[in-house]
């Protein structure tokens, strides 16, 4: 149980990842409108940060989304021509998303406009400070999923 000496931290917490949500989610409106992208398109291509490929229970699992939402989302994807699905060659019952082409290019964009966004923000706090902004948002992070 939390020490009552840590209420007034926790309502400052509490605050500021409520901004900082907001903030984050006002990031990327501003580029998923600018690809004209949904907010869920780009979660969604948002999640191949590193792969090309993933199982639709892979990207489901990153995004906290059911099969059935990510379904949706997937054919809006299939749509603008930016993923294909397909059927595992090595497990019939898996169903494969993958890049395209175009995907791949808008997700490149995507991820290059998500990172310069954040070059400008770290210009914005000073230089002597960005390492430990770095560790205590790493430190949130990891605390926040081990609730």
């Amino acid at each position: 149980m939390p020490k009552s000496s840590d209420h007034g931290l926790a309502e400052k917490m509490a605050d500021l990842t409520y901004k900082l949500l907001e903030n984050c989610t006002e990031k990327q409106e501003y580029i998923a409108e600018k690809l004209n992208l949904s907010i869920s398109e780009f979660r969604c291509l948002r999640s191949f940060y590193i792969d090309t490929t993933l199982s639709v229970k892979e990207l489901a699992s990153r995004m906290n989304l059911t099969s059935s939402r990510l379904t949706r989302i997937i054919d809006g994807l299939v749509a603008k021509n930016f993923v294909t699905r397909t059927i595992n060659a090595e497990d019939r019952r898996v169903m494969d998303v993958a890049l395209t082409k175009d995907g791949f290019s808008v997700t490149r964009r995507l991820n290059t406009d998500y990172v310069s966004i954040h070059e400008q923000i770290l210009d914005k706090i000073p230089q002597n400070s960005r390492a430990a902004v770095i560790r205590a948002l790493d430190d949130l992070s990891n605390a926040m999923s081990a609730w």
